[in-house]
């Protein structure tokens, strides 16, 4: 469930027990056309405007590609890619400024059915559920 603009995709996540719009960073980071390496992009954004994990971005660790070395991707909060598109200065970033400006930030019409917030509340568990077990394999 995402609302899809040529520019962006916006999706639902729960950060911190609320349900809110994210942005995946790393889209944000490619459309942006940044210079720097993505990894420092974002930490000089996390430690210069002192965001805090699972308020204002989640962060999930995957493994690399052929079982190389693990990476970091982050979802950003609507707000926190607002901010970052502001701070970066490029002409993709003017692009992108007036559209998130103007996003709704109403919650999603479908996060308010009791039905759709069970799926995905299931759908996270079967996540976390797989993840366990691939760990629990790797250490046994």
């Amino acid at each position: 469930m995402s609302q899809t603009h040529p520019l962006i995709a916006i999706k639902a996540h729960l950060i911190n027990g609320k349900t809110v719009q994210t942005v995946n960073a790393r889209d944000l980071y490619h459309f942006l056309e940044v210079r720097l390496s993505f990894s420092t992009w974002m930490k000089n954004h996390i430690n210069r405007y002192e965001w805090v994990d699972n308020t204002d971005y989640l962060v999930f660790t995957h493994s690399g590609p052929h079982a190389g070395r693990p990476f970091k991707d982050y979802v950003l909060t609507l707000e926190k890619a607002k901010e970052m598109t502001m701070l970066t200065c490029t002409e993709k970033g003017h692009e992108l400024r007036e559209y998130l400006m103007n996003v709704d930030k109403e919650p999603f019409e479908s996060l308010n059915d009791p039905a759709e917030l069970r799926r995905l509340l299931l759908t996270y568990t079967d996540k976390v559920r797989a993840l366990e077990n691939r760990l629990n394999e790797i250490l046994s």
